[in-house]
This record gives structure tokens, C-alpha cells and sequence, in this order.
């Protein structure tokens, strides 16, 4: 028996050792990234990649629809794009996803296509491999995170072996200001790791902090410090950076109290928490009249991990050192960070205070950057954010309009593409602008006596996208503060004292503001009830 079971060991050890070799073989004689094939471009067609990860299916899917919508009308005026959307939606897996762009009265055909992230294909190989072909694209759209967007700026700056000129990086949604040098200098910013070929579309961090940090001064309903008092004085266009200074307002005889929160397993939630801190301190009072910034280790949390409700031992601890710090005067409202990217810790923390604090609805304001969708509120908010249980008011960025969907008798938009309520249109918005600019600066008007054709090198499609008349991007290719940054309010409906329980009333109101190019006027373009379910 001792023998057989000897034998058997033995056959299974060799077995495993066969297998071992033969996939170490199998990587020798393959070569890293060996997946990364990009596809051929024809003659006169230009190719943009679109660089996500075999996962963004939902991701690719908003696009499409983003970039069908290129073919509506402009003003009135008819675009003339064709977006061909055959090969959108393979049925296999393998192939690769293809939009093929067409202009009236130009040569050439654009090709948008999804070349996907995976174990065998790193951003770093499609890096490597796009420069070994024939011919180089003339943008790559990636950089959903903003450790991907490095990444990838990262790999196209080292590659500089490209057959033509180096192609685009048309940054989607990494919001980080700056990133750690390689070589262990000083932190850049994001835009100078690949420079003067990068472009980023969306708001970084530190414009999300101002635009909402501005509009919670602004906004009567929601303004920290006691009920009725102006808390805030302006910040001057110096502390401020681009921004106009606001409205003058005297400061409190009291000044605010805000409590920073901070996720320690979160990046995002660290870059977050020292923006509001450091941008919040100024606009409620700087170093004349410094609000009650109560930073205390307990703020601290040591990690985001937790059930759907209850808050974990760290969250617990902050909340314990809110209730000992709150101001006794009721009528009183806090500003409470949540840096959180995702929505999970910030549930839970709203969740626990009403159970704590009576009337915390109007006791706290809560603020946040981009990192929970609409969606959470609307779409999903029967199972993702009981708005019933939740008083508190959150504030919010949104990169474009969340609430923008088409009128019933509007006919532009192409057939299957209308956008209904059904689901926020942020990423739909934002992808259209991204198609809208590259189709712009592609398909450019040609000079005098010149056919009209598609550009096929990409520093005369830069020197379209830097030279905007909307001065879209600044200097380094970063998106400009001039506007156009939305904020959205959850407002849940306040019960206290309420007579009438049998009126029909929804559980929260989410707002959407926009920043005009004025830098201070907010105009609400949106209003949205939250229904509690059954309604």
C-alpha cells in the first residue's frame, strides 16, 4: 500500500513539474504582452486607441453612445459626422471593438478602437507594441484612474521609438493634481509626465474642492456656522487662484467648525481630505479669523472595509470625536469632509450620526469630490442610499450635467441613442466633448486652395485643441476653470415635526448646479425627487 501511494506522489510531482515547465516554455517563447496585437490601419485612415481594461464593457458601451451623438446637429447647424457603429459590439470576445468615424467632404476615415488592458496585455505592451507598427495612432483615451493615467503617460513618455510622431493622451477621468516623480524628485503634475501631447477633459482635485467648498459658502440653505449669520468673508483672487473673489461677507463672531475625515487605505480620500482642509481653512476665515479645523488622529480611519450600515471600529472612534466637539447651540451647522471613493463609508457615516444627534439634518453639511455617481441616488437608491434615514444634506462634483436627458419631442438624437431617465448622463456628456473636440481637431478646416482631409500627424491635432476658441485647455493641457463644473445637492426631506404624514412627499431632492464662465454665478439646471419605494 505504502508502495502505490509512493508511486502516486511521485506521478503527481512529476505531473505538476511538467506543467510548471511547460508554461515557463510557454512564456520564454512567447515574450511578454504578446497579446498586445494591435490591428493594421489602410492608407489614409488615421487610428485613435481607446485604452481601457477587458472589463469596461459598461464604460466602452457610454462611448459609443457619447460619440453616436457627435452626428447630432450643433446650433442648428448639421455636424456632417457619420459614426459607424457596426463593429461596436462584437460577438466574440477576442475581437476588437471598432467605431469608424466619417466627416462630409473629407478623405479619410477615423478609427476609434477599444484595444484591451489584461494579464497579457499591459498598458506598457500596447505601449511597446503600437510603437513597433507601421504606423503610430494619433491618440491614445485612457486614464479612468488616476493610477492608470500615470501609467500610461508614463509608458508613452519612455517609448521613443515610434514610427511617425508620438500619438495623443486624452485623459478621460484621472482627477489627481500631481503624482509621484520616478526618479524620485519632486511630485508633478499629471499633465507634465507626457508633456505638451497630454490633454485631460475632466476637473482635477483641486477644482472639485473649490468649485464645492464656493458653492457651499454661497448657498443660504446650506452655509456653515449658526442659522441666519453670514459665517464666511471672501476669498481674494490671490488665496483663490483663477477664481473671482465672491460676494464680501463679514465674518463670524464664531467660526465655523469643520470635521476632515480621512480613509487611510484610500489615495483618493488623502488627496481629497488635504484639499478641503487646506482650500476650506482659507475661505472660511485663513490665519485672521481660522475656523475650528478639528483634526484629530481619530479622523484618521484606518481602512474603508465595513458592512452596509454599521460603521467599523475607526469610523466609530471619528464619530465619538464629532459628538464630543459639536457645538452646543443647535441651530448651528458643521461641515463634515467625506473623501471617501466609494460609497459605502460615507453611508455609514451618515447613517450613525441622525441615530446620535437630533436634528443633525440641520446641525451638519456634508461635502465629497466625484467619486460617488449620481446613480448611488438615483438610479440605485432603493438598496445603495436610504435618503429616508440619511438628513444630512451632501454636496458633491459632477464633471458635466447628471440630469440631462432629452426632451420626449426632441428628434436629433440618432435612432437607439436618446438618452432617458433611466440613468445619470455624466459619462455620456463627458465622452461626447472628449469625441466632439477630436473630431474637431481632426477633421480641421484645411487652408486656402487645399482639399479637406483628415490630419494625420499629431502635433498639427494639439495645436487644434490648444488653440480652442472656448480656451478649453490651459498651457500644460489641463481642462481651465472657466466654468462649466456641476455640483449636485442630495437634500433630504426633513420630517422634524412634520403633521401631515399622509402627504406624499419623496425622500430627497437631488439638485444639480452649474458654475458659469463668470467663476460665481451657480445655476441650478436640475431637480430630481427620490422616491422612497412604492412610489
Amino acid at each position: 500500500m505504502g508502495r502505490w501511494r509512493g508511486a502516486l506522489i511521485l506521478t503527481v510531482g512529476l505531473a505538476v513539474l511538467a506543467w510548471l515547465a511547460a508554461g515557463a516554455w510557454y512564456i520564454w517563447i512567447r515574450g511578454p504582452g504578446v497579446a498586445a496585437r494591435p490591428l493594421p490601419v489602410p492608407a489614409g485612415d488615421q487610428e485613435v486607441v481607446w485604452l481601457y481594461p477587458s472589463t469596461a464593457g459598461d464604460a466602452w458601451s457610454l462611448f459609443v453612445i457619447g460619440l453616436k451623438r457627435c452626428e447630432m446637429p450643433v446650433n442648428g447647424v448639421p455636424s456632417g459626422v457619420a459614426v459607424d457603429d457596426t463593429a461596436a459590439f462584437p460577438e466574440q470576445t477576442t475581437a476588437v471593438p471598432e467605431l469608424v468615424v466619417t466627416r462630409a467632404g473629407f478623405a479619410g476615415r477615423l478609427r476609434i478602437r477599444w484595444y484591451k488592458i489584461g494579464a497579457e496585455a499591459s498598458i506598457a505592451a500596447w505601449v511597446e507594441a503600437l510603437a513597433r507598427r507601421r504606423s503610430a495612432p494619433l491618440a491614445v483615451i485612457g486614464g479612468s484612474t488616476s493610477d492608470r493615467a500615470r501609467e500610461l503617460a508614463v509608458a508613452l513618455n519612455r517609448q521613443v521609438n515610434w514610427r511617425g510622431e508620438r500619438p495623443l493622451l486624452l485623459v478621460t477621468t484621472a482627477t489627481v493634481d500631481s503624482v509621484p516623480d520616478e526618479a524620485g524628485g519632486p511630485a508633478r503634475d499629471l499633465a507634465d509626465v507626457y508633456p505638451r501631447h497630454t490633454f485631460r477633459f475632466c476637473f482635477s482635485n483641486s477644482q472639485m474642492v473649490r468649485a464645492v467648498t464656493d458653492f457651499v459658502l454661497q448657498e443660504p440653505t446650506l452655509h456653515p456656522g449658526p442659522a441666519g449669520q453670514p459665517t464666511v468673508r471672501a476669498v481674494g483672487a490671490g488665496a483663490a487662484g483663477p477664481w473671482p473673489a465672491l460676494a464680501a461677507l463679514p465674518v463670524a463672531a464664531r467660526p465655523p467648525t469643520v470635521f476632515p475625515l480621512e480613509w487611510q487605505d484610500d489615495p483618493y480620500s488623502h488627496d481629497l481630505h488635504n484639499g478641503f482642509r487646506e482650500y476650506l481653512f482659507e475661505a472660511l476665515g485663513g490665519a485672521a479669523a481660522p475656523p475650528r479645523m478639528v483634526d484629530e488622529p481619530a479622523f484618521s480611519v484606518p481602512f474603508s472595509i465595513g458592512s452596509f450600515a454599521r460603521p467599523n471600529a475607526g469610523e466609530n472612534a471619528a464619530l465619538r470625536d464629532i459628538l464630543a466637539r459639536l457645538p452646543p447651540d443647535n441651530s448651528e451647522r458643521s461641515v463634515l469632509v467625506l473623501p471617501t471613493g466609494a460609497s459605502a463609508p460615507a453611508r455609514r457615516v451618515l447613517l450613525a450620526l441622525p441615530e446620535r444627534v437630533p436634528a443633525s439634518g440641520r446641525r451638519f453639511v456634508a461635502v465629497t469630490g466625484d467619486a460617488m455617481s449620481v446613480n448611488t441616488f438615483y438610479r440605485d437608491a432603493e438598496w445603495a442610499w436610504p435618503a429616508r434615514s440619511i438628513p444630512i444634506p451632501l454636496v458633491l462634483f459632477t464633471h458635466a450635467n447628471p440630469v440631462g436627458w432629452d426632451d420626449p419631442g426632441d428628434q436629433s438624437p440618432p435612432p437607439g441613442y436618446r438618452l432617458e431617465p433611466k440613468t445619470t448622463t455624466e459619462e455620456v456628456f463627458l465622452d461626447h466633448a472628449i469625441g466632439r473636440a477630436l473630431i474637431a481637431a481632426a477633421f480641421a478646416p484645411a487652408p486656402p486652395g487645399q482639399p479637406l482631409r483628415l490630419l494625420g500627424r499629431s502635433d498639427e491635432v494639439a495645436a487644434h485643441l490648444r488653440t480652442r476658441p472656448d480656451k478649453f485647455f490651459d498651457d500644460s493641457g489641463n481642462r481651465r476653470s472657466l466654468g462649466g463644473e456641476h455640483v449636485v445637492v442630495v437634500r433630504p426631506t426633513l420630517r422634524y415635526g412634520d403633521t401631515t404624514p399622509s402627504r406624499p412627499r419623496p425622500d430627497a431632492t437631488i439638485d444639480v448646479y452649474r458654475r458659469e464662465n463668470d467663476g460665481v454665478t451657480w445655476t441650478r439646471v436640475g431637480s430630481v425627487p427620490v422616491h422612497p419605494p412604492g412610489q
